[in-house]
């Protein structure tokens, strides 16, 4: 289906009070209410194709409203510095769907899940404005949700949810600990070791077909993802240079991985808790040749393996570098973009998570864009470039499968980018 209308209602408030008597610095509270009414279709974009899995024509109507608080103050005594606060949110999701055009606005609205979670933090900095910092942080969380379906999607078709009206309710704690060093001007290296326990979201409780070996589905079945890692860091940044290397080792426990089985309507998923390892590193660098010019250029990797199958963890981007070329004149300004993606054989055919899967090894590539701009005025500038000037053949190693209504493949393979592309922007500011 194709995302066909969608209407986002948010309203926010948010209230400050700074330079409050003694060492009671500042308190601020926001308040914060969301709506996403999501409208997706197989006829407002297209006429539905008679030989698909979905002839006639259908919609689904999902429905998402979140609202919450939060309120935090800060106190200041000479170099230490301590924030501490508490948060809430509460959220609903709803849908309903319709066969043939526009049948859906007469049905009724089912809710579907309830998310509630309540949480206390705080942080806290000795060294603050010194040469040496260290930073700690703790946060701990009450968070439920609410299994409101009454039916779940079969084999034979919809069967009876055998967690209906069923509660889940988690503690979840996370730390860290940073450590931050000014070696020189403009030179500072840093060390962290965090710790952190992720309440599964609605697209991993409720949209698996099943859950993991033995459990009645995916909301009865799936854990919490907890990730412990560390991450050391050096940046500098000078008058005419800016340079930074990071790089990140963790383990994840309960690591939430999806399976699937088969392609289009009888497709299958299956969500499953496994242990996993991550690591990965960045550098950057970013130097002003000239008044008006800028050089830069980053590299990023990133490696992860599924330890309870001895293979690789899936969605793994390959390694990856950019370089750029960038001037600026009083109007005019104008920029070139190389991007450079190896190979990635490392890979696990059929797993993934909610968005995509693997679809086995991709092969390497380089793409080069160019873009201009000109500005009449502080409010009004015009924007123009070009993607993949030389028309590279090429797909991304994160890729969704293709369509068969849009003449794709329907099974899951590997989708090209589109080729040369140009385009215009004009931006106005009042």
């Amino acid at each position: 289906m194709d995302g066909a209308a969608f209407e986002r209602t948010s309203y926010a408030a948010r209230f400050e009070k700074r330079n409050l008597p003694g060492a009671w610095d500042t308190v601020q509270a926001n308040v914060y209410y969301n709506e996403a009414d999501h409208v997706m279709d197989n006829y407002t974009l297209r006429t539905p194709n008679p030989h698909s899995m979905m002839p006639m024509p259908m919609a689904s109507n999902v429905d998402r409203r979140t609202q919450g608080g939060r309120v935090s103050s800060e106190w200041r005594w000479q170099d230490v510095q301590l924030v501490a606060g508490v948060d809430g949110e509460d959220s609903r999701h709803r849908g309903r769907m319709g066969m043939g055009r526009n049948t859906y606005r007469q049905a009724a609205w089912e809710t579907d899940a309830n998310f509630r979670r309540y949480g206390a933090f705080t942080e806290l900095t000795l060294g603050a404005g010194t040469d040496q910092r260290w930073i700690t942080g703790l946060r701990i969380d009450r968070a439920s949700v609410r299994d409101e379906r009454q039916s779940i999607r079969g084999m034979m078709g919809n069967m009876p949810d055998p967690t209906a009206g069923q509660r889940r309710k988690e503690w979840l704690g996370s730390g860290f600990l940073r450590y931050e060093q000014d070696l020189a001007d403009g030179l500072t290296w840093y060390a962290g070791l965090g710790r952190s326990e992720r309440m599964p979201d609605y697209w991993e409780l409720f949209s698996p077909d099943h859950g993991p070996a033995g459990a009645l589905n995916a909301f009865a079945g799936i854990q919490p993802e907890r990730t412990t890692q560390l991450d050391v860091g050096l940046q500098y940044k000078g008058p005419r240079v800016q340079a930074w290397v990071s790089a990140y080792a963790g383990q994840i426990q309960d690591y939430i991985l999806f399976t699937y089985h088969g392609s289009g309507m009888m497709g299958m998923s299956q969500a499953s808790n496994v242990d996993a390892r991550i690591a990965g590193a960045e550098a950057g660098l970013e130097v002003s040749v000239a008044e008006q010019w800028k050089l830069g250029g980053t590299l990023a990797y990133a490696w992860g393996e599924n330890r309870d199958q001895q293979r690789p963890l899936p969605q793994m981007p390959p390694l990856e570098a950019r370089l750029s070329a960038n001037w600026e004149g009083q109007r005019w300004s104008a920029g070139a973009l190389l991007r450079a993606v190896t190979h990635q054989h490392r890979v696990a055919d059929g797993q993934g998570n909610v968005v995509a899967q693997d679809l086995g090894p991709s092969a390497g590539f380089a793409t080069f864009a160019l873009n201009a701009a000109y500005r009449f005025s502080s409010q009004l500038q015009l924007s123009a470039g070009v993607d993949n000037l030389f028309d590279r053949a090429y797909s991304e190693h994160l890729n969704l499968a293709g369509s068969a209504d849009f003449g794709f493949p329907a099974d899951p393979v590997r989708i090209n980018e589109p080729g040369r592309s140009a385009g215009m922007t004009v931006n106005y500011r009042y």
